[in-house]
């Protein structure tokens, strides 16, 4: 029992903790506490309520009705009635329907929350993420190859956005629950191992306790912090060289973007690496270059321009942003644009330019890029590595974890080295060459542009014609998702080729993989005796491809192998030995080059994302 008057220590803790979050906000301001009414955020919009009014300030809530599920909407009114019940005032139910996905879920939610937000003039948004979530993240993070930046994970404050509760565990929130009789709602989403994240929480940091003692989840979530304030060191370094190489000191918001930047040879060769990949990246996004598509590798391309000078060819860059070398300056011009920038100015200089890139959502197939006798050709994977791998790397806005809507970000603030989870991504492209202006609104994000999936593409053919020379290969094209990669893979490769179809499917018209698999069309004859490789689009959960590949192999081939030019390493549920990967990319809805939502967007020459309002709108018709 608690002394008369005293709560609960775990309920005094989640107050303390909403004390502390909120104790700079003014008289009369808005707090307002997003909701799913699990035992987290029930705690935190109860503890709000109590803390709220003895702060003098205003609080309500805010809740998401994903429309997964026929009882979604009766779960999003209990949990407004409890709201209500809390006395918090406005209490909003927020319709955000999208795909059964983690990423599109997040993309719909964030944007209903932070739309809300400023509609109602809150002065602070309450997430009710904890030191639990701040180590799965980390741990998903650090499984992607991330940066300092993304390792430091979910930040307590980022502006309109506050997380009062990541410096307690999970089980402070539920008992919070239990002493204040509320009944949280479990979410069985999240005990479903179909997502990395479950996967992470139910079996590895539980093995990671066992096998290393206690204590990790506070130990990842402390070196989170510690990276964040590393991170936070060096982007302020990146900062000041960065105004003194360009003359920029930021761009604000609404100001346009300039035509192109030079930056000095010499000054950018003198900073440390850590420091140049911060300034060759903040000025591509300067230039319009998508943060979502901007990949550590594009940033090593445009510093081999810098450290490892040999006469390389222009680095295209997402968006249309291309950076090239001249004399001892590094040009950088935006989309359209023919020449190099001026130090500091908007203007560009077109004198000596090469030809204008062409855009990266429509652009022909390049023939001979990446082939062992090109110039410059991308790394391919082989033998089950991937070739370097979307880092939000996995990206940039990426819009991260940590996203708010309260302030205009500067471009370097969005796109670490790389995180892992694809966030909410603001469209950048309003017309598309090539694209139906219909459906060109209906893109989020271009992920991966039309020259670099054909750069892709041959680099792949190049390893598998060394695989297999002096052999004839039979090409298993897995329909509808695979016709353009096996078209274009066919013509890049030089190894003799035969082909065959197979249409198998455990999508049905749904945007999740359900596990169940069925033939639609099997193959036209036997494949016993041959060398088979399978040719896939995407990986997502693997449920599919696993029993395909089973079923092959029962027909005796002489070698069975996988190429897919896209995988989901967040989604796959089973082990899939795929011998050949174009890109790793987050587990987000993705739509393009043969990928479709109901039978929509398949002929679009890039990959990108759909926006939140095309999901739930659903398919164009």
């Amino acid at each position: 029992m608690y002394p008369t008057g005293s709560p609960a220590p775990a309920v005094a803790a989640v107050r303390l903790a909403v004390r502390h979050a909120v104790a700079d906000l003014p008289p009369g301001a808005l707090v307002l506490v997003a909701c799913s009414g699990g035992p987290d955020s029930l705690a935190l919009a109860a503890a709000t309520a109590f803390v709220a009014p003895r702060r003098a300030l205003r609080a309500g809530l805010l809740t998401v009705d994903h429309g997964w599920d026929p009882a979604s909407a009766a779960r999003a009114e209990e949990v407004a009635r409890q709201g209500r019940a809390l006395r918090l005032d406005p209490v909003e139910v927020l319709t955000a329907h999208s795909a059964r996905s983690e990423g599109a879920a997040r993309d719909a939610r964030r944007a209903a929350l932070f739309a809300a937000t400023e509609r109602l003039g809150g002065a602070a948004l309450l997430l009710g993420h904890t030191l639990d979530d701040q180590a799965e993240t980390v741990l998903l993070r650090l499984a992607r190859g991330s940066g300092a930046r993304t390792l430091g994970a979910m930040s307590p404050r980022d502006g309109l956005v506050r997380r009062p509760l990541l410096g307690l565990r999970r089980d402070h929130t539920r008992t919070a629950c239990r002493a204040e009789a509320f009944e949280p709602w479990d979410d069985p989403t999240n005990a479903d191992e179909a997502f990395a994240r479950a996967r992470v929480r139910h079996s590895l940091l539980p093995a990671l306790e066992e096998q290393l003692g206690p204590g990790i989840a506070e130990a990842l979530a402390r070196s989170a912090d510690l990276l964040r304030a590393d991170a936070e060191a060096l982007d302020a370094l990146a900062d000041d060289a960065y105004a003194q190489l360009t003359g920029i000191a930021d761009v604000p918001p609404g100001a346009g973007l300039p035509a192109g930047l030079d930056l000095d040879v010499n000054t950018l060769g003198a900073l440390p690496s850590a420091l140049r990949t911060r300034v060759l990246r903040r000025a591509a996004l300067t230039l319009g270059a998508s943060a979502s598509a901007l990949r550590a590798e594009h940033v090593w391309a445009m510093e081999a321009l810098v450290t490892r000078w040999r006469g390389q060819q222009p680095v295209p860059l997402p968006s249309g942003v291309t950076a090239r070398r001249r004399g001892d300056r590094i040009a950088l011009v935006g989309p359209g644009r023919t020449g190099s920038g001026r130090r500091g100015t908007a203007d560009g200089d077109s004198r000596g330019a090469g030809p204008t890139p062409a855009d990266p959502r429509s652009s022909p197939r390049r023939r001979g890029a990446g082939r062992p006798d090109a110039e410059e050709g991308p790394q391919v994977s082989h033998a089950g590595v991937s070739m370097p791998d979307f880092d939000n790397a996995r990206l940039g806005q990426r819009v991260r974890d940590d996203a708010s809507p309260s302030r205009a970000r500067r471009p370097e603030e969005t796109l670490g080295e790389g995180d892992g989870e694809v966030t909410s991504i603001q469209a950048t492209v309003t017309t598309m060459p090539g694209v139906a202006p219909a459906l060109a609104g209906d893109i989020g994000e271009v992920l991966v542009s039309a020259d670099e999936i054909a750069q892709r593409i041959d680099a792949l053919a190049a390893r598998v014609d060394a695989d297999y020379a002096g052999r004839e290969l039979l090409l298993v094209g897995v329909l509808k998702g695979a016709v353009m990669v096996m078209a274009d893979l066919s013509r890049a490769l030089r190894t003799p080729v035969t082909m065959e179809f197979m249409a198998v499917s455990s999508y049905g018209s749904a945007t999740s993989s359900s596990g169940v698999v069925r033939i639609l069309k099997d193959l036209d004859r036997s494949i016993e005796g041959r060398d088979v490789l399978v040719v896939e689009d995407i990986i997502d959960s693997g449920l599919t491809l696993s029993w395909l590949l089973k079923n092959l192999r029962s027909r005796h081939p002489a070698s069975l192998e996988v190429l897919a030019l896209f995988r989901k390493p967040e989604a796959i549920t089973v082990d899939v030995d795929v011998r050949y990967v174009g890109f790793d990319i987050p587990s987000a809805f993705v739509v393009g080059y043969g990928l479709d939502y109901g039978e929509h967007y398949r002929t679009l020459p890039f990959v990108g994302t759909l926006t939140p309002e095309a999901i739930a709108r659903g398919p164009r018709i």
